[in-house]
């Protein structure tokens, strides 16, 4: 019969006899009909072990689905915020470009009137000095 029971299961036969002897003084027989309550229980544990076993197999796998589909989620979020924020990035960029453009332009326009004035003025310069030379200082 103690061969029939699993070596997972907390309690034996011989250890329910030991104990039963211990705590009421009464010698069990091998073969007594009370011990078939100890299989039954051991049966019964062994079976409720197989479940939660295969209960947390089954949870496992769950989980496991449950975080790859979340996963899947978080990344593709992830890459449309990354996507989003590289678009504002080069949206800024291109805006701090064109702000650049304007002021390039205006200070180009700048440049060129000041050429123009520094034309203008030695022109006058060159005219100023032809005239002392040719008709001197009066």
């Amino acid at each position: 019969m103690s061969e029939q029971i699993s070596s997972k299961a907390p309690l034996t036969i011989q250890s329910v006899r030991d104990l039963i002897a211990e705590q009421h003084k009464v010698l069990l027989d091998e073969n007594d009909p009370i011990l078939m309550a100890v299989t039954m229980h051991r049966a019964a544990l062994d079976e409720y072990d197989r479940l939660l076993q295969e209960n947390r197999r089954l949870l496992s796998e769950d989980m496991s689905e449950h975080v790859c589909a979340f996963s899947a989620e978080v990344r593709k979020s992830t890459n449309s915020l990354l996507s989003k924020a590289v678009k504002a990035s080069i949206d800024n960029c291109l805006a701090e470009i064109s702000e650049h453009q304007k002021q390039m332009s205006s200070f180009l326009g700048s440049i060129r009137s000041m050429a123009i004035l520094a034309g203008m003025t030695l022109g006058l310069s060159i005219a100023v000095s032809l005239s002392v030379i040719l008709w001197g200082v009066r």
